[in-house]
């Protein structure tokens, strides 16, 4: 049996769209996590690569599988929602023409991709899609966002799960000022730290880190709706080999438990682990954690409550200047 992942980014095309520079992110966080566990998985990239050698890529790494293989597959980028309903994928090359109409043949079609995805023989097939979507036309500010999880239903295949980082048009990507992660990022720290075993038997289903990382967007990104596209027997296919049982992880997820306590009052959230010092204290020193370790620990559970307050600070401040640009029109 092989394991293989192929990781696309797509950070820009000629659509005069905003670059987005989680593509290439995505895919090296998500790199980094698979090899620095040891499961086995051969890893590629493939970065603002033009349309024919992305589509030929993609489709050697399908089709030249075994029957027992377990492929691993992100797209991270722009995917386009046109006229007809369908949705395609943009490459570096993706435009419009002098009509505004998409020239889907600058695109990755999802329609190729699930081609693609019926011929290959591998026994599991992980696709990820962490994606900024958008109408080919555009989003007017007073519209709202358009629902495209149909295109996903159609991919799920026996042997095919389906992660999405959001199935919802998008009016504009995240600004550049918010240090946010993404869907993939909180993938990889799931698989990478052990967090997302959330029964600490030692081993991950795609189920459990799509619910982990979905939880922490969730909280830090209450607008984004991941969802999962699985039959019950793919979903619980065990898909990777975590730590369990050493001093960092138990940590980990001691915090994890206390935050997920009080997810009801998110506000509280951060208050109450921090308020907790002497049972973390004791806890810390009972597994012969540094206090380093412990507070690195502390930060990266606790940021996507962090994540949102950024979030909440930046929506005020752009409400207050929208406010006072009101007023000295008005005056």
């Amino acid at each position: 049996m092989e394991k293989a992942a192929l990781l696309v980014g797509v950070s820009s095309c000629q659509m005069n769209l905003p670059p987005l520079r989680k593509a290439r992110t995505n895919g090296e966080v998500l790199k980094r996590a698979l090899q620095s566990m040891n499961n086995g998985f051969q890893v590629q990239t493939l970065y603002d690569k033009p349309l024919p050698e992305m589509a030929e890529a993609i489709e050697r790494f399908f089709r030249q599988r075994g029957d027992d293989d377990q492929i691993l597959f992100l797209f991270s980028g722009y995917g386009i929602q046109d006229v007809d309903g369908q949705l395609y994928f943009v490459s570096p090359s993706t435009a419009l023409d002098e009509w505004g109409h998409l020239l889907r043949s600058r695109t990755l079609p999802a329609s190729f991709l699930l081609n693609i995805m019926e011929s290959s023989p591998a026994q599991l097939q992980v696709v990820v899609f962490d994606c900024c979507f958008r109408l080919t036309l555009g989003i007017a500010p007073h519209e709202s966002e358009s629902f495209i999880g149909d295109s996903f239903n159609h991919m799920i295949g026996e042997r095919r799960v389906i992660l999405t980082a959001t199935t919802y048009t998008q009016h504009e990507p995240e600004p550049k000022s918010l240090d946010a992660w993404s869907y993939t990022r909180y993938l990889a720290e799931g698989a990478r730290t052990g967090a997302a075993d959330k029964d600490c038997d030692g081993s991950l289903t795609v189920e459990e880190l799509h619910e982990y990382a979905q939880r922490k967007l969730q909280i830090a990104a209450p607008d984004q709706h991941p969802q999962f596209y699985a039959p019950d027997v793919t979903a619980n296919q065990m898909v990777l080999q975590v730590p369990s049982g050493i001093p960092s992880v138990r940590y980990r997820q001691f915090l994890e438990k206390i935050a997920q306590s009080s997810e009801s009052e998110i506000d509280k959230t951060e208050f109450r682990i921090l308020t907790g010092r002497n049972l973390l204290n004791d806890f810390r020193h009972h597994l012969g954690l540094s206090l380093q370790d412990a507070a690195e620990i502390e930060d990266q559970v606790l940021r996507p409550w962090r994540e949102r307050q950024q979030r909440l600070q930046l929506y005020q401040e752009k409400v207050s200047k929208l406010m006072h640009r009101g007023q000295d029109e008005s005056e």
